[in-house]
């Protein structure tokens, strides 16, 4: 299930990126294709191109090291971000998706430690932003903002030379990263 998920995100995106060749992602993803750069790193030593056996021993020694935990999933990983925001804890849970056996993408849900239904300043409207900001700092690297034709809201999405990330609301509760290598998707779609 969560494999047509994913697949059914990852057509979304697609076709918001592919519908008008003119559009500044499109601009953006050609000239960073074009560059010839990679990026394969991610975040915690996490990269692209890992193998499977590679990924699940590097997050053993990060376990070890009380860096990270098992998330909720035995498919998830939880970190805990060390910064704060709005003077909150954000948590981090990660999963990997594999091609042949190495890691080309990455999806990561961000919340408030502290979430809760009534508080609505610690909502994923406001963590969007803050995870935008981030992000931003981590990798240098500018946001363009897009309408999502699905829910009128919005997504934000950057691309260094073969990295995409993009940022969305899944729910009042969390925000999804997704960590995209584009040679790999372009490959295999």
């Amino acid at each position: 299930m969560k494999m047509i998920n994913n697949l059914i995100i990852i057509l979304f995106i697609s076709t918001i990126f592919y519908s008008c060749e003119t559009s500044p992602y499109l601009i953006l993803e050609k000239e960073e294709l074009s560059s010839g750069l990679r990026y394969d790193s991610l975040f915690l030593g996490v990269k692209f191109g890992m193998s499977s056996e590679e990924f699940y021993s590097h997050c053993w020694e990060l376990n070890k090291q009380e860096l990270i935990r098992q998330g909720p999933s035995n498919s998830s990983v939880k970190y805990l971000l060390p910064t704060k925001s709005n003077g909150q804890n954000i948590e981090m849970l990660f999963y990997p998706n594999f091609n042949n056996d190495t890691v080309f993408e990455v999806n990561a849900e961000f919340s408030y430690a502290a979430w809760a239904p009534w508080n609505k300043d610690l909502f994923s409207d406001s963590l969007i932003k803050e995870i935008k900001i981030l992000l931003s700092g981590w990798y240098k690297s500018d946001f363009i903002e897009i309408n999502n034709p699905e829910n009128e809201k919005y997504l934000y999405v950057t691309v260094n030379g073969n990295r995409r990330i993009a940022l969305t609301i899944i729910d009042d509760r969390k925000v999804r990263a997704r960590f995209t290598d584009l040679l790999i998707e372009k490959a295999i779609n």
